[in-house]
């Protein structure tokens, strides 16, 4: 993908592990692959789990044995050692602070004046700084994005640009979600990530370290999409994201395909996935394009018939 060139995406073999929590298929990957999902595996290794059963007890053995020789682990084990409460107490206050003031930055509670740039900031800060820095700049371009009312944006931002760092900003981006799910809903960090360079790559592995939530991010992305994607940066942008997502998770492809047609919007990610999905039987006596394009053209809903061929009328222009 353009915007993310050179980094590695979660696969879908991974992805389906993850879902499945299917300890053994984890075991196989590789170390760059399980490097990706070490936020979800690190909490799940420490966190006490709702599951006391033998077999789970067996599994997590495993999964501390395969967390035991990444360096990376320790520090998101020092990330969530932070206090939470404290951190989402000052977030609060800061969007009170930022909404009095009329959505400029002003004074912020997260982060106290910088001495040096964002990215030198992180790198040289302990867990709970880091995690100011990145919730800071995060409710920074939600906010952001509750207020362009729906003008599309790109927001240029060290922190989710250096190359150095990616990985731990990831870290981070992971934990603060899971661990502060009401100030960070899932779907809203999600549309703020269209915003910002590498924003897909950041998506899917926060959705991959949250798998059980890929349909409701999927879901609130094309609801904020826009009813005709081709001429737009913003729909271009989105459209890719959810093709990347679907990369990710092949079996839902077709079930995302089917939101778009229910909210009509996003009309070009349609025929992508529908290109994307290698159909079973390759001798198909009709394309899957044709049937698809045909199905919404001369099917019952006429709101689907004049989304579609409004689509089809901006693309023969």
């Amino acid at each position: 993908m353009a915007d993310s060139p050179g980094l590695q995406f979660v696969s879908s073999y991974a992805f389906e592990a993850m879902q499945k929590v299917d300890v053994v298929r984890l075991a196989a990957l590789s170390d760059p692959e399980l490097r990706l999902l070490l936020p979800c595996l690190v909490r799940m290794a420490l966190c006490a789990p709702a599951d006391q059963s033998q077999s789970w007890a067996q599994d997590k053995k495993l999964i501390l044995r395969l967390l035991s020789g990444m360096e990376a682990v320790n520090s998101i084990v020092a990330l969530l050692s932070v206090d939470f409460h404290a951190l989402e107490q000052d977030a609060r206050k800061e969007q009170q602070l930022r909404h009095k003031a009329g959505g400029s930055n002003g004074e912020s509670i997260l982060v106290s004046q910088l001495q040096h740039g964002l990215t030198l900031e992180f790198e040289h800060s302990d867990p709970l700084r880091r995690l100011r820095l990145t919730l800071s700049e995060l409710l920074a371009i939600i906010n952001k994005v509750a207020d362009s009312n729906g003008e599309f944006f790109l927001k240029s931002s060290e922190l989710f640009e250096s190359p150095v760092y990616l990985d731990e900003v990831a870290d981070v981006l992971c934990i603060l979600q899971a661990e502060l799910p009401s100030l960070l809903p899932i779907v809203d960090v999600a549309e703020a990530l269209l915003h910002v360079r590498n924003g897909e790559w950041f998506m899917c592995l926060l959705v991959a370290n949250v798998p059980d939530s890929f349909s409701e991010v999927c879901r609130g992305l094309i609801k904020n999409g826009e009813r005709q994607d081709e001429e737009s940066v913003g729909g271009r942008r989105r459209t890719e994201a959810l093709r990347q997502l679907c990369q990710m998770n092949p079996s839902q492809a077709l079930n995302i395909r089917a939101m778009v047609v229910e909210e009509c919007h996003l009309p070009g990610l349609g025929v992508a996935l529908t290109l994307d999905y290698k159909p079973d039987t390759p001798d198909e006596a009709v394309s899957p394009l044709v049937s698809y394009v045909s199905g919404l053209l001369l099917g019952t809903n006429s709101k689907v018939r004049t989304w579609f061929s409004m689509f089809i009328r901006n693309g023969q222009q």
